[in-house]
Parts: structure tokens; sequence; C-alpha cells
């Protein structure tokens, strides 16, 4: 599980109800992680992380994301979002916390979490161990590599009616990612 919490890079989709939620490829190093995230409708975000701050900024203009003032975010102006800023926002750096924080959610939900070993199978063909993963009413089997470096390969939650799937995958590949020009932090919406 090391390798996977500390891989260079990691390419994660997170799917809900049959709809891609979001797409994203980060690089880590270190407590920072940059990347880009791909919305459930096409739009690309630039985000970058230190620590568990994320900042995001669109690739190009979209009014899905605001700042304060109510003004949408152009490409190269830096929002800082937290996963308790309002509407889009949040959601945006709740995706974003999948790609990047693995460790950190992984430590954070280890104190509260029931973990029983599951059934072998395969899963696109690769063999897999299920770990069946258990916090409050969130009930999530997490797919193991069983050939290779032992990596998570998915998961299924479930938390009351919902659900949903993340994988990763293209672990150690370094996507080509680049900074917007002429980035400028703005104020935090919370």
């Amino acid at each position: 599980m090391d390798k996977a919490l500390d891989a260079t890079s990691v390419h994660t989709v997170q799917v809900s109800g049959g709809r891609k939620l979001a797409d994203v490829h980060a690089v880590h190093g270190g407590d920072r992680c940059t990347g880009l995230l791909t919305d459930d409708d096409g739009y690309v975000w630039h985000f970058t992380t230190l620590g568990e701050r994320i900042w995001v900024t669109p690739q190009r203009s979209s009014a899905k994301l605001a700042d304060r003032t109510g003004a949408p975010v152009e490409p190269g102006r830096y929002l800082p979002v937290e996963v308790s800023s309002p509407g889009f926002a949040g959601t945006l750096a709740q995706h974003t916390s999948a790609g990047c924080h693995m460790r950190f959610s992984m430590l954070k939900q280890q104190q509260h979490v029931v973990v029983t070993k599951g059934a072998e199978s395969r899963m696109d063909g690769q063999p897999v161990l299920a770990v069946n993963a258990e916090q409050g009413d969130v009930k999530s089997p997490v797919y193991l590599a069983t050939t290779g470096d032992p990596v998570p390969l998915r998961v299924v939650g479930h938390a009351g009616k919902q659900s949903f799937t993340t994988t990763w995958e293209d672990y150690g590949a370094t996507p080509t990612i680049s900074a917007p020009p002429k980035s400028k932090t703005l104020p935090s919406l919370s």
C-alpha cells in the first residue's frame, strides 16, 4: 500500500450513477501536488496543493466557478478552495483531494475504519483482492492489485442511497502539466 500512497503521479477517475464526475491527473512532490482535473462537463481545471490547501484555475473561462464577488474565475487566477467551500468550489476540492491526498485520507480514515479481507477475483483481466472497508454508514470495497505492487485500483463506495466508484491507474506515469501564464491567487471563499 505504501507504493500507492507514495506514488509520484496517479490518474484517478470518479464515477457515480454511471456518470463520470471527475478525471484527475496528479503529480506529487512531497506535500505538493499539481495537476489537471476534467469535470463532468469537459471543463479542464489546473490545480495545485500544498498540504491540505488547494488552489484551482480554469483552463478557459467558465461561470461554474466564481470568486467572492460572484465574478467568474478567469484562467491564470487561482482560487483557494476547500471541501467545505460552497457550491462547485467544494466539489472541485473533493475531486482534487482524491488524486492528491490519498496518504492523508487513508491515515485519517484508519482511525475509525473497520477493514476485512474479501475474496480474490479479477478486474479488467488483472488479479485483485477485495478489502472491505467500513466507516460509519460508508461501506467501500477496495480492490488491490495482487501482481506487481499491491496498489489500490478501484474503490466502490456506498453512503446511504448514493454510490460512487473511484479508479486509480498509471501510477508513476508523469502527465504533461504546465502552469497557466500570469497566475494570481484570489481571496478564499470561506
